[in-house]
């Protein structure tokens, strides 16, 4: 005869079931972490937003310009002034000129200061993604004779 084999089988419950408070502190640093992380969201969303709030079109005026004039100069001295992406000293420079650098001068506009600003080409190897505007006061002979 065979011995009687008996298997027993238990039902354990959930862990939330059995200890109904490591259930809350979990609640608990779920909050926690939701306390933590929110206020970084909430500025990093505030950060994303406020340049493209603050970057108005009119602080870098940056009119047409054409090559209307077939005059050249060169900056005062040393220090003479960069080439801007537009034509205000709130503009990025694109390119520092060199006191001999022959600057090809294609037109010229007043911005909204009263500045006059020279849009040139400067004589230098890959020149075309260096041209822009330079304050005309920086120029030898004072910038350009044409309008744009």
């Amino acid at each position: 005869m065979r011995p009687k084999c008996e298997i027993n089988v238990r039902v354990i419950p959930h862990t939330s079931q059995r200890f109904p408070l490591l259930r809350k502190e979990n609640m608990k640093i779920k909050r926690m972490r939701l306390t933590a992380v929110l206020p970084v969201v909430v500025t990093a969303a505030v950060v994303l937003v406020a340049p493209s709030a603050a970057a108005a079109p009119a602080a870098c005026p940056n009119p047409a310009a054409s090559d209307k004039d077939s005059g050249w100069g060169t900056t005062k001295d040393s220090t003479g002034g960069p080439i801007r992406v537009g034509a205000s000293t709130g503009c990025a420079t694109r390119f520092w000129p060199m006191i001999d650098d022959k600057l090809f001068y294609h037109c010229y506009t007043v911005n909204s200061a009263g500045q006059k600003w020279t849009h040139v080409r400067p004589d230098v190897p890959n020149s075309t993604d260096k041209q822009g505007w330079v304050l005309s006061s920086q120029l030898d002979d004072g910038g350009s004779t044409k309008r744009c």
